[in-house]
């Protein structure tokens, strides 16, 4: 199934199709949706519009978010290992306690970031 560019979903629809194995949600828009401690491993939202959403204690390992506008994302104590975040904007997000662990940041906007108590990509605790 192909979206327009940016199609907005709400969180049941999202959930719904993911459950039925579709893992390409690319360029979607979920602006202010609480998906907190949802289980979205190895799903593709890069290109998303991902303003203000709240992935707290998500499990996004293995998530393509490259290009994903993330900021004022709640992403406190989610699981990122090994996530796609280049060229992101995460840009007054919150990402304490989450864990990065080989997560790809590069060319990443980190304005403003909270990342205490976050696992980095190299496995070092930032303070």
């Amino acid at each position: 199934m192909t979206l327009p560019s940016h199609a907005a979903l709400t969180k049941a629809e999202l959930l719904d199709r993911y459950a039925k194995g579709d893992r390409n949600f690319e360029q979607t828009h979920l602006h202010d949706i609480d998906m907190q401690g949802v289980a979205l491993h190895g799903i593709d939202l890069s290109e998303s519009i991902l303003t203000h959403v709240n992935l707290s204690g998500a499990d996004l390992r293995g998530a393509d978010l490259a290009w994903a506008d993330l900021s004022r994302a709640n992403l406190e104590k989610s699981d990122l290992r090994g996530a796609i975040l280049t060229r992101a904007d995460l840009s007054r997000a919150n990402l304490q306690g989450a864990n990065l662990l080989k997560a790809d940041l590069s060319l990443t906007k980190l304005d403003h970031t909270k990342f205490s108590g976050a696992v980095m990509p190299d496995g070092s605790i930032h303070e």
